[in-house]
């Protein structure tokens, strides 16, 4: 079998951890630990499903840039903000 179970998804993993007696918190952060793996393979699904492809060239290319668009995710979920700070009244990204 290729990749993960279809039939199996987050809001499925996250009742059987409760079931298994973990807390909310607990089961969502093992939820988010097991994040799926970007692969040439899956980019060239995600294409195929948008009607199009990607060269060889190009799958590296995404490859990488997905990766790293995970790991910057990855490091603004573990971000600890203490409740007295207060939302951004505006929002300005630096790119």
């Amino acid at each position: 079998m290729n990749g993960p179970d279809p039939s199996v998804d987050r809001r499925a993993v996250l009742q059987i951890l409760g079931a298994l007696g973990f807390g909310a918190a607990t089961a969502a952060d093992l939820a988010a630990q097991a994040r799926p793996v970007v692969s040439p393979g899956t980019l060239q699904q995600a294409a195929t499903l948008l009607d199009g492809s990607f060269d060889a060239a190009r799958l590296g290319v995404a490859e990488r840039a997905v990766q790293r668009n995970q790991e910057h995710m990855a490091a603004m979920r573990e971000l600890v903000l203490d409740d007295a700070v207060e939302p951004a009244p505006i929002f300005a990204p630096s790119r």
